[in-house]
C-alpha cells in the first residue's frame, strides 16, 4: 500500500506500524482491513479516503484546543538528583499576548511561580491564529507528581507535570561483587504446609521466606498476586487476572486473621467434623481444588467479617476499626468500585461481565448506585478481604531478614470481563486483543484474549491507570518482574475475528511510560526486572538497561548463536539470572525428558517427532555438561543420560546454581521446584485443559523445603559463590 494515503498517514499518526519482521526474516505488511479495524476501535474511523482524513484532522486539531498538553513528563540529569535535563513546557497561546504567567503546585503544597514575556519565548509551531511556544521551567524541580498552570490575559490551562529520575531504583552496592544475592521463587498457591487450607497462603509465605532468609537468600519471588474471578474458581491463570490492583483473597490464611482467635462461631464451624474432612481432603490433593478451596474459605470469611462488624462498628473508634477506615480512605473511590464489580460478580455469580443486565455493566449507573446502596455491606465485605490480604502481604515480606524481601509479578494484561475493564473501559481498546505474530511454536501466532491499553487515553489520562498499576504491585515489594516488558514499546494487537497471522504491531510512548516507572520504582524501592523474551525490538534491552531497568536472563536462553551456554562471567551486572520460567521444564524434568513424555501425551509433539526431541535434549544437555565441566563444576565423565540416580541429579542441581551464582547478576533466583528436584512443570505453554496449569503442588511441606539431600552443602557453595568468598 502507498505510503502516502489517508490511511496510511492516519494509521503512522497513532502508532499502527507498516510491517514487521518474522523469526524467519521475513516481512509482514500490515492490511488495510486490520488498519481500519485498529483505527475503528481507538475511535478514529477510516471507512474511506474521507473519513480517514477527518480523523486525520481531528488528531492534528487537538493540540490546538488546549493550551497545556494533559501531561509534560520531564527527567533528571544522570548521576543528579533534582536537576532536570530539559525543564521545558509546551504553550499555545495567541501572539497578541504580551506576558504569561505560569505556576507549578508541586505534591508537597509549596507553588512555584514566575512569568515570561511572550516574545522571548522560542516559536517552536504556528497554526492560523495561534503559536506554540517552549517555556522554561526552573532546573531544580522535584521528582514527583505535581500540576502546571499557565495563563495570559484571560486565558488559563493546566495539566499534570511529572518529573521523574534517570534511572529505577538499584540496592547499594551494585558493581560489589559481595553484595550479589541470591532467592528462591515459588508459586505461592502450590505450598503445601499442615495448616493451610488447600492452597498456600500468606503464613505459608512468611515460613518460606523466614527459611531462606536462615540459609542466607534474600529474595522471594512470587506469581502475580492479581484477583482472579472467586465466583468462577475455574480461572485460575494468575496471567490473565481480573484485576491488577486488588490481591487475590484466596491467599488470606483465614485462621490469623485476628477475629478468629475470638469468634466462637467460625472455630464451631471449622472443628465440625463434616469441616474437617473437607478441609484435610482440600489438603491432601495433589492439585489446587480451587472450587473447594474458595468454598472454604469464603464460609469463615463471612463469618469472621460479621464479627469484626459486630465487635469494631463502623460508629466506634477501635484501633482496628481505624485501620480498616484507614485503608479504606487511603483506597478512594477506586477501592470502592473496585469492591462493587466484586459484590457485582458475586451477585450474578457464575455469569460473566459480558452476561450482566445492561446498566450494570459501569461503575456509574443509577442501577450500579442503587445496588451498592441496597447492599453496602456485601461491598464493606470485599473491602474487607483486601484489607486482611494486604495486611497479612505485608507481614509475610517484613518479618524476615533479607535485602530484597519479596519479588513480585506483573502480568501483562488483564481480562476483558474483570474488575479493571469495568471500573474503567476507556482505559483499553474494546474488541482487539493481543498476543504474539506467528513462530515456530505457535504457526498461527498467539491470542493471550486481553484488551490492549489504549495509549491514546493513558496519555490523555496523564497514564493515570499505569502508575495506579506500578503502585498496586510495588507494594510491599523489593524487586517487581514486567512480564513482556516489550508492551512499553509496542504491543501486538490482533483483529476480532483474527489470529496472529492478521496481527500488526502498534506504537506505545515508551520514554513517558520509562520515566514513570522509574519515578515509581525509586519512591518504593523497588527493583524493576523486565521479562524481554521471544521479538524484542532492536536496541530495546539497551533502552532498559539505561533506564536501570534489570535484564532477565534464564539459563536456557543464555547462548552463543552456535548453541553454545554463555559463560556466566558474560551475564550483565543488572540482571536477575535464574535457570528457567515458569512456562519451561523444571531442571530435572528437562534432564529425565519428562516434558517430552508430557506434551507427547497430550498432542503437542506429534508421535514422529519424539526420537527428535529426544536427540535434541541430549545435545543440549551436552553442552550444559560442557559449561560446568569449563567452570569446574562437574567431573568430565558426568554422565549424559536421562536416568541419573537422586545423588547424581542433586549434584547437577548445586552445579548449575553454582554456575548462575557466580556470574555477576545482582539478584539470582532458584526456583523452588528444582531444590526439589521436581519434573513437573507449572505451566504448559498451549494447552488449557489438557493440563493442570496453574494448579499443581509442592511434593512437601513449605518447612521441609531446604531439608532436601545435600541442600545444605549447596546453599553454602551458592552463597560463598554470591559473596565472593568461596575458597
Amino acid at each position: 500500500m502507498s505510503a502516502d494515503t489517508p490511511l496510511s498517514r492516519l494509521s503512522q499518526r497513532v502508532g499502527i506500524e507498516p510491517s514487521y519482521w518474522d523469526v524467519y526474516g521475513a516481512c509482514h505488511d500490515t492490511s488495510d482491513d486490520t488498519r481500519r479495524l485498529f483505527l475503528a476501535a481507538m475511535g478514529y474511523p477510516a471507512d474511506d479516503d474521507a473519513a480517514a482524513t477527518a480523523s486525520l484532522e481531528r488528531i492534528d486539531a487537538r493540540p490546538w484546543q488546549r493550551m497545556v498538553e494533559p501531561v509534560t513528563i520531564l527527567r533528571s540529569a544522570s548521576g543528579e538528583t533534582h536537576r532536570v535535563l530539559d525543564p521545558v513546557l509546551l504553550v499555545v497561546l495567541t501572539p497578541d499576548q504580551t506576558e504569561l504567567r505560569w505556576f507549578v503546585d508541586l505534591e508537597d503544597g509549596r507553588t512555584l511561580e514566575g512569568q515570561a514575556a511572550v516574545a522571548d519565548l522560542a516559536t517552536i509551531e504556528q497554526r492560523e491564529q495561534n503559536i506554540r511556544v517552549s517555556l522554561s521551567l526552573p532546573h531544580d524541580l522535584p521528582h514527583g507528581y505535581h500540576r502546571v498552570r499557565v495563563s495570559h490575559g484571560a486565558a488559563t490551562g493546566q495539566g499534570a507535570l511529572i518529573v521523574a529520575p534517570a534511572t529505577a531504583y538499584q540496592p547499594a552496592g551494585l558493581n560489589d561483587p559481595s553484595a550479589r544475592v541470591w532467592g528462591v521463587a515459588c508459586q505461592l498457591y502450590g505450598l503445601r504446609s499442615a495448616s493451610n487450607w488447600g492452597m498456600g497462603d500468606f503464613t505459608d509465605l512468611a515460613t518460606l521466606c523466614a527459611k531462606t532468609a536462615e540459609q542466607g537468600g534474600d529474595v522471594v519471588g512470587l506469581p502475580p498476586l492479581h484477583t482472579l474471578f472467586p465466583a468462577r474458581p475455574e480461572l485460575v491463570s494468575p496471567y490473565s487476572p481480573s484485576s491488577r490492583l486488588l490481591l487475590n483473597p484466596l491467599y488470606i490464611d483465614v485462621a490469623a486473621v485476628a477475629e478468629f482467635a475470638d469468634c466462637d462461631e467460625a472455630q464451631a464451624m471449622v472443628q465440625a467434623k463434616g469441616f474437617a474432612q473437607r478441609l484435610n481432603a482440600a489438603r491432601a490433593t495433589d492439585a489446587v481444588a480451587f472450587a473447594e478451596v474458595s468454598k472454604l474459605k469464603f464460609e469463615i470469611l463471612e463469618v469472621l467479617f460479621a464479627h469484626f462488624e459486630k465487635t469494631h462498628p463502623p460508629e466506634g473508634s477501635s484501633a482496628r476499626r481505624q485501620d480498616f477506615a484507614q485503608f479504606c480512605a487511603q483506597g478512594g473511590e477506586g477501592l470502592h468500585r473496585l469492591a462493587l464489580f466484586e459484590a457485582l460478580q458475586d451477585h450474578f455469580a457464575p455469569l460473566s461481565v459480558a452476561q450482566w443486565p445492561a446498566p450494570y455493566k459501569g461503575p456509574a449507573s443509577t442501577e450500579t448506585q442503587a445496588f451498592a446502596a441496597k447492599h453496602h455491606t456485601r461491598v464493606q465485605f470485599q473491602l474487607y478481604l483486601q484489607w486482611q490480604a494486604e495486611r497479612q502481604l505485608a507481614a509475610a515480606g517484613t518479618e524476615n531478614t533479607m535485602s530484597i524481601g519479596l519479588y513480585r509479578d506483573l502480568a501483562v494484561g488483564v481480562s476483558p470481563d474483570g474488575a479493571d475493564a469495568w471500573i474503567d473501559p476507556d482505559a483499553f481498546v474494546d474488541g482487539i486483543r493481543f498476543g504474539a505474530p506467528p513462530d515456530p511454536l505457535g504457526p498461527t501466532g498467539q491470542n493471550w484474549g486481553m484488551p490492549p491499553f489504549n495509549p491514546d487515553y493513558l496519555y490523555e489520562a496523564a497514564y493515570g491507570p499505569y502508575v495506579d498499576m506500578l503502585r498496586a504491585n510495588m507494594r510491599h515489594a523489593g524487586a517487581l518482574r514486567i512480564d513482556h516488558v516489550m508492551w512499553l514499546q509496542q504491543t501486538f494487537w490482533i483483529p476480532p475475528g483474527g489470529d496472529g497471522r492478521d496481527g500488526a504491531y502498534v506504537r506505545y510512548p515508551l520514554d513517558d511510560l520509562l520515566a514513570i516507572l522509574t519515578l515509581e520504582s525509586q519512591r518504593n524501592r523497588c527493583v524493576v526486572i523486565g521479562e524481554a523474551l521471544g521479538t524484542v525490538p532492536e536496541g530495546f534491552r539497551e533502552r532498559l538497561t539505561a533506564n536501570g531497568i534489570f535484564s532477565y536472563c534464564l539459563l536456557q536462553f543464555e547462548r552463543h548463536p552456535d548453541g553454545l551456554y554463555k559463560r556466566p562471567d558474560a551475564y550483565p551486572v543488572l540482571a536477575l539470572a535464574t535457570p528457567a520460567s515458569h512456562d519451561l521444564p523444571t531442571l530435572a524434568g528437562f534432564w529425565r525428558e519428562t516434558d517430552i513424555g508430557v506434551r507427547g501425551d497430550i498432542g503437542l509433539i506429534a508421535q514422529g517427532d519424539i526420537d527428535e526431541r529426544r536427540a535434541a535434549h541430549a545435545h543440549d544437555r551436552a553442552l550444559l555438561i560442557a559449561s560446568l565441566v569449563d567452570q569446574g563444576l562437574l567431573d568430565a565423565d558426568f554422565p549424559n543420560t536421562p536416568d541419573l540416580d537422586d545423588a547424581q541429579m542433586t549434584t547437577l542441581i548445586a552445579a548449575i546454581h553454582c554456575f548462575l551464582a557466580r556470574s555477576p547478576a545482582a539478584l539470582m533466583v532458584m526456583n523452588v521446584e528444582d531444590i526439589l528436584a521436581s519434573t513437573t512443570q507449572i505451566n504448559m505453554p498451549g494447552t488449557v485443559d489438557e493440563y493442570p496449569n496453574w494448579r499443581l503442588k509442592l511434593p512437601c511441606a513449605v518447612d521441609r523445603i531446604y531439608d532436601a539431600d545435600g541442600w545444605a552443602e549447596a546453599a553454602r557453595r551458592i552463597t560463598a559463590e554470591r559473596s565472593g568468598t568461596k575458597p
